[in-house]
Order: C-alpha cells, then sequence, then structure tokens
C-alpha cells in the first residue's frame, strides 16, 4: 500500500545544470537529447502581474531495487527572476524533500557561484524566521512551522566530472560527499544539519540515466 501514497518533491537549482533533463529522465527513462539554448525552461507573466506562470505538477514513478514510488514535482526554471518561483512551490506544496540539483561549472571556473547561489538562497530562507520577498499573503501562512522533511544534494553532469578511478572509487564506498565538488556548499550543509534536516549526497548524469533513481530512492530513504 506504501508504494501508492504520492511522494512530493522539490526539484531546484541553477539554470543549465540539467533540472529539465531530470524531469524528462524520470519521466521516460532512456537517452535524452540534449537541450538547446532556446529550449530552456522560462515562464509567462501572468496577466496585469509581476509574477510568473508557475507550471502544472507532474507525477513520475520511479522504481530501484524492486521498489515503486511515485513522486510529484515540476520543472521550475533557475534564472534568478524565477528563484520566488522555488519558495512558492514549495510551501504552498509543502514538499517532503528539497532536491537541489549541482553542476560541475564552480570546478571550471572558481569564479562562477551560481550553485552556491541557488543552493544558499534554499538553505538561507529555511533557516530565516522573516519570509522571503516575493511570496504572497497565503505562501507566508503555508510556511510557518514548516521545513522539508530531507535534502537531497545531487551533483549532475557525472559524465563530466566523475572521471579517475579514485573519484570511482570513492562513489563506489559512499564517500562522494568528500570530492572537492561538494567544498563550496559545506557551510550551507552545516546549517541544514544544525537546523536538523538530513541530507542525502550523490552523483548523477541526468542525460546518461546515471543513478538517477536509485539515488532518489535512497534519498526519500524508500531503499538502503
Amino acid at each position: 500500500v506504501r508504494e501508492y501514497i504520492k511522494v512530493d518533491i522539490g526539484v531546484y537549482g541553477a539554470s543549465m545544470t540539467g533540472k529539465t533533463t531530470l524531469d524528462k529522465q524520470l519521466t521516460t527513462p532512456g537517452l535524452i537529447r540534449p537541450l538547446k539554448d532556446n529550449q530552456r525552461t522560462h515562464h509567462k507573466l501572468k496577466a496585469l502581474s509581476s509574477k510568473h506562470r508557475m507550471p502544472n505538477v507532474n507525477a513520475k514513478r520511479i522504481i530501484s531495487k524492486g521498489r515503486k514510488k511515485t513522486i510529484i514535482s515540476r520543472d521550475i526554471g533557475g534564472h534568478t527572476e524565477y528563484q520566488y518561483m522555488w519558495l512558492k512551490d514549495m510551501y504552498e506544496r509543502k514538499i517532503t524533500a528539497l532536491v537541489v540539483v549541482v553542476d560541475h561549472r564552480h570546478l571550471l571556473d572558481p569564479e562562477n557561484t551560481d550553485n552556491q547561489v541557488a543552493l544558499g538562497y534554499l538553505v538561507e530562507s529555511l533557516a530565516s524566521n522573516k519570509a522571503p520577498k516575493g511570496l504572497g499573503w497565503w505562501t507566508r501562512l503555508r510556511r510557518r512551522n514548516y521545513r522539508p522533511s530531507k535534502v537531497l544534494l545531487l551533483a549532475n553532469k557525472a559524465d563530466e566530472w566523475l572521471l579517475t578511478d579514485s573519484e570511482w572509487d570513492m562513489w563506489e564506498r559512499g564517500m562522494i560527499s568528500n570530492h572537492p565538488i561538494f567544498d563550496v556548499f559545506r557551510e550551507h550543509l552545516f546549517m541544514l544539519q544544525e537546523m536538523s534536516v538530513p541530507v542525502h549526497i550523490d552523483a548523477v548524469s541526468a542525460i546518461r540515466d546515471f543513478n538517477v533513481q536509485d539515488t532518489l530512492m535512497k534519498g526519500l530513504g524508500l531503499v538502503k
């Protein structure tokens, strides 16, 4: 019976980290065609408003080690003007798990802080007693006494950064959180631990269907 209880998750992160590709992979597993720049996720403004239209939620059926689960999520863009939509979605649906998708751009360019800003925005919003700007009164009401029960930090595009034998050995031994790709996030990960929010850290490749469903099921506590 528990397999048929749906789980609401929120999938957020900076633009071009692979959230839409992940959404496609979870909807229909397989080889995903790389997205072009003009296919990036954007949202239209509501009529006579400065707010954007929220995309519909979609159900996905995932499976790992014989266990099945239905998850509910939205594909929300990662540009900074859409960040308030992450919080609106998170608070209004009261998601069970917050899934933050990052990539390795900060390894390629140490001056790039897109991933750190995205995670920091979410964690600091959870930590703050003050409601972030851009939220309506109903969303502000919904955020009271709420936090997601867990956070999944997924480093996407593993086929581009998880390359050496020692790195693969680190992943196979369950020590991937020690990889340098996660170093820039440690302060916010400490904050989550201090808020009593458990964190699951892993590597995935949405475009190659590597470790996608398995790590979601692990992170949700449905398989070991």
